[in-house]
């Protein structure tokens, strides 16, 4: 059995979005689905977004340097949702969507899943994330900064990498 002290340093990501990342995750979704027309409206709310690479760089960096039994936050900052989609619409263009009230999103779950199970495809909104979004979504990485010289990128870099990454294919499932 390992004690506290046999223990490995432990890293806590925020939000992950990034290139080579699309397997399961909501936020290379969220900007796939924005390009190819398939999202009609964006919600109110937001989370520390990071980018995969950052996460990665972070996770050796603390197997290094990290000390024992110790937690780093690898994050970046908090965006809006609506923030993250204007920079994809700034970098593919696109028109401007409707944000709705939680609300009215919330109230639309249970027709979003439903609709989503018909067309076999996973829905970009559930409970759990519109909980995401409206939960306490600021963090600072200031300890994995200072002990593990962490630098997350600008999510506009990441997000432009990431639309890149997402023209080689031709539709989402293709990267799942």
């Amino acid at each position: 059995t390992l004690s506290l002290h046999d223990a490995l340093p432990i890293v806590h990501p925020s939000g992950i979005l990034g290139p080579y990342n699309g397997a399961k995750n909501y936020l290379v979704q969220l900007v796939n689905d924005y390009i190819r027309g398939k999202l009609p409206a964006c919600v109110h709310g937001g989370y520390d977004f990071v980018d995969v690479r950052d996460v990665a760089g972070g996770c050796l960096r603390a197997a290094q340097k990290g000390r024992t039994g110790e937690c780093y936050i690898l994050s970046n900052r908090y965006y809006e949702v609506t923030e993250v989609l204007k920079m994809v619409r700034s970098i593919v263009g696109g028109k401007k969507l409707p944000t709705l009230p939680l609300w009215i999103a919330k109230a639309s779950v249970p027709l979003i899943c439903r609709i989503a199970r018909l067309k076999k495809r996973r829905p970009l909104y559930t409970r759990y994330s519109l909980y995401a979004l409206t939960s306490n979504g600021r963090f600072t990485h200031d300890k994995a900064t200072a002990e593990l010289n962490y630098k997350p990128r600008d999510l506009y870099v990441t997000i432009s990498d990431t639309i890149r990454w997402l023209s080689k294919y031709q539709s989402f499932a293709e990267i799942q």
